[in-house]
């Protein structure tokens, strides 16, 4: 289910609404670093992120390390983080794997 906000009432013209999705909104709640969104994308994407880095690692303890710190990096660098060319996952993930290669 996606619900929509409108956005501003200084956007309507005429009977055109602007319309923000719940996935806009969630990022825009990540960018302006929000911690209860960053610990909802945590609970939704860290065992799949966390499931990546041990395929190629195989070390829990560096595992989890790698998954920290590709979290940080994510609280970090949300502000650049574009949807237009990539999906949030895909780029989480490049991140996870930056972190490897630093951790080799």
């Amino acid at each position: 289910m996606q619900l929509s906000i409108p956005l501003s009432d200084h956007l309507v013209k005429s009977n055109l609404k602007v319309w923000s999705s719940d996935y806009e909104f969630f990022l825009n709640r990540l960018r302006s670093h929000d911690e209860s969104a960053f610990k909802e994308l945590y609970h939704q994407y860290s065992g799949a992120i966390f499931g990546n880095i041990k395929r190629t690692v195989h070390d829990d303890l560096k595992s989890k390390q790698i998954l920290e710190r590709t979290f940080i990096e994510i609280w970090n660098s949300i502000s650049s983080f574009d949807e237009t060319r990539t999906r949030l996952f895909t780029w989480m993930n490049q991140i996870a794997n930056k972190q490897k290669l630093i951790s080799s």
